[in-house]
């Protein structure tokens, strides 16, 4: 597992919040009664204003900006389709075709990007979904002759290097690239350097509440992780060469 996976947690508010609030009970311990304030007022402010819609929205879009969502028939054809896994698998059966109100997934978007034929090839990525999707993709009438499935990789670098041998063996240069808004710029730099054409084609990361709201909400608290974990992410990879 990489250094950007190993560091999860921490860059979850909740936790960093958690911290200082420990480090304000041992602070009160040996009578630091003014820092000991201050690291608790630092963890409540900082805990609300991540859980706040409105501050996730706002990082949220500082990720999306350059990627406009758009319908898959608007897509230009490409020689593959490739979906990254760690998005949340749909559960069967209820992963139907006639359920409007069915979250838009990743397999999802790749599934109607190939039904719209803007590639003949699907390529699902990850060690933990890969082998998942291919199986249900293939139960929802793709080709078994056009999926390829990469199940080695364990983040987003892998995916676009072990993606881009299997790609190489077929003569596939350009690629529709399907993950969440907020990881597309990260996934495109690793796949671009690669050598890949990559046409971004994100899915929605879901509804955090009224974008304006200043409200607590939990999935607000999960949006920011999720983004501040996305910008830690890019400095990394461009620290290490990988974008």
């Amino acid at each position: 597992m990489g250094f950007v996976e190993h560091i999860d947690r921490l860059l979850h508010p909740a936790v960093q919040s958690a911290l200082l609030l420990v480090a304000g009970a041992l602070l009160l311990q040996g009578r630091h009664y003014r820092l000991a304030v201050v690291s608790a007022t630092v963890a409540m402010v900082w805990l609300g204003l991540c859980a706040a819609p409105a501050f996730a929205n706002w990082l949220e879009r500082g990720l999306e900006q350059r990627y406009t969502q758009r319908e898959p028939r608007t897509y230009p054809t490409a020689d593959a389709i490739v979906v990254l896994g760690g998005g949340k698998l749909p559960d069967d059966p209820a992963w139907r075709d006639d359920d409007a109100d069915a979250p838009v997934t990743r397999m999802d978007f790749g599934l109607e990007l190939f039904r719209q034929r803007r590639a003949t090839v699907l390529l699902v990525s990850g060690a933990d979904q890969a082998s998942k999707m291919a199986d249900r993709l293939t139960r929802r009438g793709v080709p078994a002759a056009a999926l390829l499935v990469e199940d080695t990789s364990i983040n987003t670098r892998e995916n676009a290097v072990h993606s881009a041998i299997l790609l190489r063996q077929k003569n596939l240069q350009s690629i529709l690239l399907v993950t969440s808004g907020i990881h597309m710029p990260r996934a495109q730099a690793s796949f671009a350097r690669q050598g890949l054409n990559v046409i971004a084609a994100p899915t929605p990361d879901g509804y955090i509440g009224a974008a304006n709201s200043w409200w607590p909400r939990r999935a607000a608290l999960t949006v920011t992780a999720q983004c501040l974990r996305e910008h830690l992410g890019l400095w990394v990879y461009r620290w290490r060469g990988w974008t």
